[in-house]
């Protein structure tokens, strides 16, 4: 990347503007906000490595301006920086082969999918880890971030005070760079200069709505969501996705966060990692109100709603043994916070762990049932005496608690049932035996991304099927092959969890419990 552009060197820029800093005796101190901590720019300056010559010039540009809030806006980026940069996705098996998969080569989902489940015939099953990571702190300039931090200032006063977001929401959700993993690039500049193009073609004095409706009207343009990215991982840069004209719902979050920051809104993109009831996960944006929360209530069944930040929290790594390996990658990210409350769907739950099973693990999780696994969503830590406290959880969803010595999923207690009451219901499998009548293996569903619904799989005549219950594992019950009748099964228990596959299927079929006779779908 280019370095500083002025007429001084780097170098001299830094040594100019520490002497100016030293010079004066009293500061303008910094504006009164938790966000921004000294603490992290040691460490920042350390993990730039190379690079910490760039670091230290743009903390010297703003330490020696009298412009408070500018210099917080460089020392809050600089000590949330470490862990920042452009992630790249790759494919491999299970040996940990490279695996050569790009689904944008393929014309449609169902195709790249097709070459998925054929490759995954061959090699066994595939999955996407992190190839590359290419950190901001080794890479980005001075010259980048002082431009970004003096034009989103700017923008962020220019909007009319009744309207202007806090100070501490704009550090957190209109300032930062970028929008999660994607590329490093600036998108600031060709988003404000369309900005300014959509202003002049807009009657003279037209009010900021107005402005803002237009703006995102050319955002909606800009791209629309294709389920083939689905298979793409790897977050786009602005000037990738408009290339395109298409993404998955990160992509799409991400090219609205760039738009509202350009206009000096803040928004803030909140996520579940994996729905509750279905496959998949989702993202979207949501406009923040001035203090500081907002929501989706149409995202209200999801069983966790995190929020991105660009600030970090201590979190599940702080508790964690060094090296310990996490459940998933999102359970330990330090930059997110817990907003599920903020949706209103949402209940405090305690679990009476099997001691024996937790050891002496640090953390305990709760799982949702998501593509035929067991997804760990949130964690609680592990006290001596005391039930596990997980906070906020959502209603109306199957969960299994569980330990994870960093390699495996560790059982340690019933799944359980968190009804829309709040009521929480186990499913031991050690109740009075009951029957079930089987026709299906999928509920409908509603696609969050695309909006499509699908309807009920029943079983298809001639299929062989295999029912399974939860024992701590799947344990096998019966193995049949469907009629275009019922499948009546005996003896099984009332309080149960069942999961019924299809030989040969992805095994993407939902579990279920029995209700007077019937699959009750989670």
């Amino acid at each position: 990347m280019k370095a500083l552009a002025t007429s001084r060197s780097v170098a001299a820029l830094a040594v100019a503007a520490l002497l100016a800093s030293a010079c004066a005796l009293f500061p303008p101190p910094l504006p009164r906000t938790p966000l921004v901590s000294e603490e992290g720019i040691p460490e920042a300056l350390e993990k730039a490595g190379a690079n910490r010559l760039e670091i230290a010039a743009l903390l010297a540009h703003y330490d020696s301006s009298p412009d408070a809030e500018a210099r917080a806006c460089a020392r809050f980026l600089v000590a949330n920086m470490p862990g920042k940069g452009y992630v790249v996705f790759g494919w491999k098996d299970a040996k940990g082969e490279p695996v050569e998969f790009d689904p944008l080569r393929s014309k449609s989902f169902a195709e790249a999918q097709t070459v998925l489940d054929r490759i995954e015939k061959e090699r066994g099953a595939i999955d996407y880890v992190k190839a590359k990571f290419v950190p901001d702190l080794e890479t980005v300039t001075a010259e980048f971030l002082v431009r970004h931090i003096d034009r989103s200032l700017s923008t962020w006063r220019a909007v009319p005070v009744a309207e202007r977001a806090p100070f501490e929401s704009f550090l957190e959700f209109v300032l930062p760079y970028r929008g999660s993993d994607e590329p490093l690039e600036d998108w600031l500049t060709p988003l404000q200069a369309r900005l300014d193009e959509i202003r002049a073609s807009l009657p003279a004095g037209a009010a900021r709505a107005d402005l803002w409706k237009a703006f995102g009207a050319d955002k909606d343009k800009r791209a629309r969501f294709d389920e083939i990215f689905y298979l793409h991982p790897t977050d786009q840069s602005f000037s990738e996705i408009t290339a395109t004209g298409m993404g998955r719902c990160e992509d799409l979050s991400n090219l609205q966060t760039f738009y509202a920051r350009a206009f000096g809104t803040a928004t803030a993109c909140d996520y579940t990692p994996a729905w509750g009831h279905r496959d998949n996960n989702h993202a979207w944006t949501v406009e923040l109100g001035a203090d500081g929360t907002g929501s989706d209530r149409g995202q209200s069944h999801a069983a966790k709603v995190y929020r991105k930040t660009f600030s970090l929290h201590p979190g599940l790594p702080a508790l964690l043994p060094p090296g310990r390996e996490p459940p998933n990658r999102w359970v330990a990210s330090r930059a997110m916070i817990d907003v599920t409350s903020q949706y209103g769907n949402s209940i405090t739950i305690h679990v009476e762990p099997d001691r024996a099973a937790i050891g002496d693990e640090k953390a305990g999780y709760l799982c949702v049932f998501n593509g035929g696994e067991w997804v760990a969503i949130a964690w609680a830590a592990t006290h001596p005496t005391q039930p596990f406290t997980f906070f906020d959880m959502g209603k109306g969803l199957l969960y299994l608690p569980i330990v994870h010595d960093g390699t495996k999923t560790i059982p340690m207690a019933a799944p359980l049932l968190l009804g829309k009451d709040g009521a929480v219901r186990a499913l031991p499998g050690t109740g009075p035996a009951t029957h079930v009548a089987l026709v299906a293996t999928l509920p409908e569903q509603t696609s969050a991304d695309t909006g499509a619904t699908t309807p009920v799989s029943h079983l298809k005549p001639g299929a062989t099927y295999t029912l399974s219950r939860w024992t701590g594992t799947w344990t096998t019950v019966e193995e049949f092959v469907a009629t275009s009748s019922a499948k009546v099964v005996d003896g099984v228990p009332s309080d149960g969890l069942f999961w019924l596959v299809e030989k040969d299927s992805r095994r993407l079929e939902r579990p279920f419990t029995v209700e007077g006779g019937r699959q009750r779908f989670w």
